[in-house]
């Protein structure tokens, strides 16, 4: 009875052990999840595109619709604007009208557009500290693996100078 207790704890023991993974695995764990990221990474990339594409095609259908529309009352109104002299004057005013309104517009784009190029350009910024960053992180981490290498030697020697 002892002895069978013995061999239940040391099985326990064993698969605890087992439960942990080696270094091997642990490496191979953190290139498939670097690999993952990647994959996911690129999807969510092209997703975006996908939308930003969308999203500007569809501005621009709306625009042409607005442009459209635009020109077929203009070629509604035209021979009725031309009929008399008061008519000619409230169809120029309103003409002039949606002139200004074309260039308030045209302005906000522009202003918006001047604002997206500034935001590309911070974030540009940040991306390029990011990678200085992410350089000098894996040169940290080499130089900590050539460390940890340099130690476990060490150590070797000095386990190998304490069994003698």
């Amino acid at each position: 009875l002892p002895q069978a207790r013995r061999n239940r704890e040391i099985a326990v023991l064993r698969r605890r052990i087992d439960e942990v993974p080696s270094r091997a695995e642990l490496t191979q764990y953190q290139k498939r999840f670097l690999e993952l990221y990647g994959q996911v990474s690129a999807t969510h990339k092209e997703t975006k595109q996908f939308f930003t594409l969308y999203n500007t095609l569809d501005d621009k259908k709306v625009y042409l619709e607005k442009e459209v529309n635009l020109l077929n009352s203009i070629h509604d109104n035209f021979q009725q604007a031309m009929s008399s002299s008061a008519a000619r004057d409230q169809f120029l005013r309103q003409m002039e009208q949606i002139v200004e309104g074309i260039k308030q517009s045209r302005v906000k784009l522009e202003k918006k557009k001047q604002e997206n190029k500034m935001r590309r350009d911070q974030l540009n910024d940040e991306y390029l500290e990011l990678l200085d960053k992410q350089r000098l992180y894996f040169k940290t981490v080499k130089d900590f693996k050539e460390e940890c290498r340099k130690n476990e030697v060490l150590l070797s020697k000095l386990r190998a100078k304490g069994a003698s």
